[in-house]
């Protein structure tokens, strides 16, 4: 009789092994990779200006140009980075048609364009269609257009990338600061452990979603104070997952003999017990991005966002006075959106979850 053989290999090798085996969490991952590779192709799927063209006996990239404005959403950086030149020859600013005031469907009917190449979407998020205002799916907008002639598609699309900054921007916040605390915490015990404890009931008794509004209030709307604030009230639920990891493995015997080897605290936190703690932190992040969408996208629904942003909060938002006009495509599609992501992120980190929990990795 056969008897197959124990599979062996590393920690991390064996939670991809179980985590394959879990048909919801790769259907996760599959819709989220999908979604980040939306977002990272958001200027060349829907932009206004082609993807490449011959423009005055040379080749050019106009819609590459859409990536600082798409993925730099702080003004100052974002007009910093415009000033650079690549090669000396292909700027990082507006392109040489909106220089002399015309656009890009302009010069393309001219003589200075013999061959250009257009984004599948031909609209920008933000570009306004006076002759198709609240109009409905359409052959030249195929999700319809909004109250302000915007195409809804195209503000889908770059929604995608302002979803992705907010999730990962803010966790990543939030996951360092839990981290590091939660280590220093669970290590060194005493009075500090006292003082970060309490520190984390305090910041767990604000209700996180009224403080976000109460602290944007005060704030200059933009999608870099929400992405702040997120990261600094959601660290909580980190930090307690990572102290009890500490609390578990800073007895045990190689972080002993690492004390006996003369090797300082902050060498065995950081460098010892940190990577044989953070496993629960990965699950945590996942679902927190899931919340942080949420988040983003309700205070883009209540008003609270950056009205500067394709936010798929915002598109409901403006959606909802049409409804019972019929134009249910400013509500609906937007809402798909913000349901396959939020499914997306819970079902990645359930099945993470489950592949990281030897109890759960039993029962399969």
């Amino acid at each position: 009789m056969r008897t197959d053989a124990p599979h062996s290999g590393s920690y991390w090798s064996e939670v991809s092994r179980q985590f394959r085996k879990g048909m919801p969490g790769m259907v996760g991952l599959a819709i989220a990779v999908g979604l980040l590779l939306v977002a990272l192709l958001a200027p060349v799927i829907a932009n206004d200006r082609p993807v490449v063209c011959h423009y005055r006996g040379s080749l050019s990239f106009p819609a590459m140009t859409s990536y600082v404005d798409a993925w730099v959403p702080w003004q100052g950086m974002r007009y910093d980075l415009k000033s650079l030149r690549v090669g000396g020859t292909f700027p990082l600013s507006d392109h040489y048609a909106e220089l002399e005031g015309r656009t890009w469907k302009d010069v393309a009917d001219s003589e200075d364009m013999s061959f250009a190449l257009w984004p599948p979407i031909p609209w920008h998020p933000n570009q306004f269609d006076k002759d198709a205002i609240t109009e409905r799916p359409s052959r030249a907008h195929v999700l319809g257009t909004d109250d302000q002639g915007r195409d809804v598609l195209a503000r889908l699309v770059h929604g995608t990338v302002v979803a992705w900054l907010v999730g990962v921007i803010s966790m990543s916040i939030a996951g360092t600061i839990g981290t590091v605390l939660g280590v220093v915490a669970g290590f060194l015990g005493g009075w500090v452990d006292l003082v970060l404890s309490r520190l984390v009931e305090v910041v767990i008794c604000f209700p996180a979603f009224f403080l976000i509004i109460a602290v944007i209030a005060f704030l200059e709307p933009s999608i870099v104070n929400i992405m702040v604030v997120l990261g600094c009230i959601r660290w909580t639920g980190i930090f307690r997952l990572v102290r009890g990891e500490v609390l578990a493995t800073r007895d045990l015997d190689y972080v002993q003999a690492a004390r006996a080897l003369g090797v300082s605290d902050t060498r065995i936190m950081f460098r010892h017990v940190l990577p044989n703690a953070v496993s629960p932190v990965f699950v945590a992040l996942a679902f927190g991005i899931a919340g942080a969408i949420l988040t983003e996208t309700s205070l883009s629904f209540l008003g609270f966002g950056d009205p500067s942003v394709a936010s798929w909060g915002e598109i409901v938002q403006q959606g909802r006075t049409y409804v019972s006009q019929g134009l249910w495509h400013l509500t609906v599609f937007p809402g798909v959106a913000i349901f396959l992501t939020l499914t997306a992120f819970n079902l990645f980190g359930q099945g993470l979850r489950d592949a990281m929990d030897p109890k759960l990795r039993g029962r399969a």
